[in-house]
């Protein structure tokens, strides 16, 4: 057992809520420094998966370095948000007051209000994130549109009205019922909530997410379930696991040219980037066979 699994063991049978939310927190502030070596060196850092359209192909480490492929990675990073915002129509949804929740180290957050002239307030529960989000902002020139909120996603300030709320790969951290109840509270009536989020179809692939990233999926029912009960329906579902699948091919790509090419790693770090690979291997095998899947939701409060 590795000890995410211990970790995430422990918060389902004997952590608060409040101990959990705080071991998450934790756990992303660790990361930080990893994050940014993947994923950066930004301003805007992504942490989530990347979009390839038929045409595009996942960069291999047989003749390229790990900078071609981060690179490359990110330039797909870019593009799920690109394509988020199409199907979202972002232009008049999400130019707004909005909630971006989850925020990471703020590539989304930075996304909408340069993209789209947003004012985001960007939530996380990673401390250590925030200065970094707000000293990127400035470097983007938007600092004035983007503020950063270290709280709880189940407990926001009721600051509102907002005109929207997204959540990128994050809400799977969520107490989805809790979360919709706070939403329909600073949200404005007809705004929308926007998601992209993995979700399972079967138990195993939940497993198998989990195992890496210390928490088990849902599926999309358990989504409209939690919204429905607090006046959200869901408006549009876009399924993009095919789409996204290529990935995890090219996330492995990277930290395996990074072990073979950096001879300065040190035998903790050589650790960390082996466990990374196999869980990379492992979610691209379950996303081919149909155990995880890809999708973008919409809701909107009536």
């Amino acid at each position: 057992m590795s000890h995410l699994d211990e970790v995430s063991s422990s918060s389902q049978t004997a952590l608060d809520p409040q101990d959990e939310v705080r071991i998450v927190g934790q756990y992303y502030d660790d990361k930080t420094a990893r994050l940014v070596r993947k994923y950066g060196p930004g301003p805007r850092i992504h942490y989530h998966v990347g979009y390839y359209p038929s045409s595009g192909a996942p960069l291999r480490p047989d003749d390229v370095t790990p900078d071609d492929i981060r690179r490359s990675i990110r330039l797909q990073q870019e593009g799920l948000l690109r394509y988020a915002a199409k199907i979202w129509g972002a232009e008049h949804r999400l130019s707004g007051r909005i909630l971006d929740v989850g925020c990471g180290l703020g590539g989304g957050s930075l996304f909408w209000a340069q993209e789209y002239g947003a004012d985001v307030t960007a939530v996380t529960n990673a401390p250590e994130h925030a200065p970094i989000v707000e000293g990127f902002a400035q470097e983007c020139g938007v600092g004035e549109r983007v503020r950063t909120l270290v709280c709880d996603a189940m407990h926001l300030p009721l600051d509102g009205p907002y005109d929207a709320a997204v959540a990128i790969e994050s809400s799977g951290y969520f107490n989805r019922p809790q979360w919709f109840e706070r939403l329909a509270r600073v949200l404005r009536p007809g705004a929308s909530v926007c998601i992209e989020e993995v979700f399972t179809t079967r138990p195993h692939g939940a497993d198998v997410w989990a195992e890496y990233f210390y928490t088990k999926p849902a599926t999309v029912l358990d989504y409209v379930e939690a919204a429905k009960s607090v006046g959200f329906e869901l408006v549009d579902e876009v399924d993009a696991t095919a789409e996204t699948a290529p990935f995890w091919e090219e996330s492995a790509a990277w930290t395996k040219a990074v072990l073979d090419s950096d001879n300065s790693l040190s035998a903790v770090d050589r650790r960390q980037l082996r466990i990374s690979l196999m869980a990379n291997q492992a979610q691209g095998a379950e996303w081919r066979a149909g155990g995880l899947r890809l999708g973008f939701l919409r809701f909107e409060l009536k």
